[in-house]
């Protein structure tokens, strides 16, 4: 993907997961069962990956080091925004990236800090974004439900579409 094409899906995911804070990963366990957990996202950085910050103890770690693949689920806090993001996903213990991401409200989740020897830096190298996008408020929708019902006619689901962040 050219540097103009990765700048437009960058930007474009960007606007999707917009406000949306906290995400599920879901990775593949050992016997095959798909696993979901809930992650705060720490950035969407300029090369278009996901980074989130986990320990090496967890369980997604051991996961991801038997099976890459990973999906994350974006919803936004209105109902309005759905967002899948397909990718492959990489960990590592890094304590000068620590560093840089720190925040101090991370103790709750690193008490030893930016060095906890546990820390871990999970990456999401995106292949594909799919979404599904309702502008309209909630009442809007309710009505489009309701006038469906009525009418025997399928109901609109907004804007539906996928960019490719892979080659």
């Amino acid at each position: 993907m050219d540097a103009s094409a990765l700048g437009r899906a960058r930007a474009e995911l960007e606007r999707l997961i917009d406000g949306i804070t906290v995400a599920m990963l879901t990775t593949v366990a050992a016997d095959g069962v798909l696993r979901s957990r809930p992650l705060l996202l720490e950035r969407l950085q300029p090369d278009g990956s996901l980074t989130f910050l986990t320990h090496l103890s967890s369980q997604k770690v051991s996961e991801l080091a038997g099976d890459a693949r990973v999906n994350i689920a974006f919803v936004g806090a209105d109902g309005a925004r759905y967002v899948s993001v397909s990718g492959t996903g990489a960990i590592v213990h890094d304590p000068s990236r620590m560093h840089a991401m720190w925040n101090p409200t991370y103790r709750a989740w690193f008490p030893k800090g930016p060095d906890d020897p546990d820390s871990a830096i999970l990456t999401v190298t995106i292949d594909r974004v799919e979404y599904w996008d309702v502008p309209s408020s909630r009442l809007v929708r309710l009505w489009g439900v309701v006038r469906a019902v009525a009418t025997g006619e399928v109901a609109e689901a907004g804007e539906h579409g996928t960019i490719e962040f892979g080659d």
